[in-house]
């Protein structure tokens, strides 16, 4: 019985930027479209994040950056309406995050102490 391994068995023979290119297309190929958010759901939201910033409470924000969501917990420092962002202080650092790159916001139920 013959046993094919796909691509594993070339890549012993290709340079290290091609296998590169095979893993990033890979990536791209299994990407998820972002999806368009309803009105009810951009109203819930905006919601979502002024009861974050009004009480100064732990948020998670499920953001779209580049191929796939990614979900940040913080704290909202600021908002920008001049550059369309929102600054959120993570544990590690401050994030500045594009506000049509938002896709849900969950309030955590610990609030911000000094």
């Amino acid at each position: 019985m013959i046993r094919d391994r796909g691509t594993i068995k070339w890549t012993a023979m290709m340079l290290p930027e091609h296998v590169q290119k095979i893993r990033d297309w890979k990536q791209e190929s299994y990407a998820e479209a972002p999806r368009e958010l309803t009105e009810w759901e951009l109203e819930e939201l905006q919601l979502t994040i002024d009861q974050a910033v009004t009480q100064q409470k732990i948020v998670t924000l499920t953001v779209w950056e580049s191929i796939k969501y990614v979900q940040w917990t913080g704290l909202i420092q600021a908002l920008n309406p001049d550059k369309q962002e929102l600054t959120l202080e993570t544990i590690t650092k401050i994030k500045h995050i594009p506000i049509h790159t938002i896709h849900a916001a969950r309030l955590d139920e610990e609030s911000y102490e000094e």
